[in-house]
């Protein structure tokens, strides 16, 4: 069934889209809300990479929180202003961290009538931005909503995503992991690799060194996939070097039919800090 008119998606800056990939997929992408000191800019529009980043050396904690409902009302009344009628599909990071997905709701009910989904896709960063092209290009191949929204669904599942952390420290300041757990960690050179599973980021394993835990990533990954062909999105927190030599190494290992590369975001680096390498892979539909 084709929709005489296409479906526009709108997702949360989480999802670590490049610019690029934004543009040509024609994706509305909503800024988080960061709050460095007093100061709150909006995640890679008022606050680049490289203040954020300065400010996390600088031994400042930044604070993320979800977009507003107004920000949200703004970006589907700019949708909707030319065609009332245009349907939404609005994809967001997992409602178990982030209360994104509600501010999303209540903006949608303000606009009554409008075709508005509001979507929690269970992810974040590498995951949500395949889940969300996944959606983007099935809108530019003319599919109905509906028939998007299962793309959706059916991609969520096909999703395996691994975070590796260099150290605690971070997540000791933002009060993930205690002061006692963070030292004894960095005491033990213990790494951990984290996961998403039902909407919640875990801690998957815990590995002795960080080399160690970029490789047991990937084999976790080979562990799950196996020989089937996967597009890749590889995250990193501000170490584009390093994200380069594991993109390699996962090209290497995995059959990859395409590799997106891109800074993690805000929302997870404000938590894991600089250095962290993620990697999220979607199962290619042999359909």
């Amino acid at each position: 069934m084709v929709t005489a008119r296409p479906v526009r998606i709108v997702v949360d800056s989480s999802a670590s889209l490049p610019d690029d990939v934004v543009r040509d997929l024609d994706v509305t992408v909503v800024p988080i809300a960061v709050q460095i000191g007093q100061e709150t800019y909006d995640d890679g529009v008022t606050l680049s990479r490289e203040q954020f980043y300065s400010a996390l050396a600088g031994g400042m904690q930044p604070q993320t929180s979800q977009p507003s409902p107004g920000t949200f009302f703004a970006v589907y009344q700019k949708l909707l202003s030319q065609d009332r009628q245009t349907p939404i599909i609005s994809i967001h990071l997992t409602g178990k961290h982030s209360g994104t997905v509600q501010s999303a709701k209540l903006a949608s009910e303000m606009f009554e009538g409008a075709d508005i989904e509001v979507v929690d896709s269970g992810y974040t960063s590498a995951a949500l931005g395949l889940v969300t092209m996944v959606a983007a290009k099935a809108s530019q191949l003319g599919l109905s909503k509906r028939e998007i929204l299962e793309a959706i669904d059916e991609a969520r599942q096909r999703i395996v995503v691994y975070v590796c952390v260099p150290t605690l420290e971070y997540l000791r300041r933002s009060g993930r992991v205690s002061f006692a757990q963070a030292a004894l960690a960095d005491i033990l050179a213990i790494k951990p690799i984290l996961t998403m599973r039902n909407g919640f980021l875990e801690v998957a394993e815990k590995v002795r060194t960080y080399r160690r835990a970029l490789e047991r990533c990937i084999q976790l990954v080979e562990e799950q996939v196996g020989r089937t062909k996967v597009q890749v999105a590889i995250v990193h927190s501000n170490v584009p070097e390093a994200a380069e030599e594991f993109r390699r190494q996962v090209e290497g290992r995995l059959s990859v039919v395409s590799t997106m590369v891109s800074d993690i975001g805000s929302a997870l680096a404000t938590h894991g800090g600089p250095g962290m390498l993620g990697l999220a892979c979607l199962s290619v539909n042999p359909s």
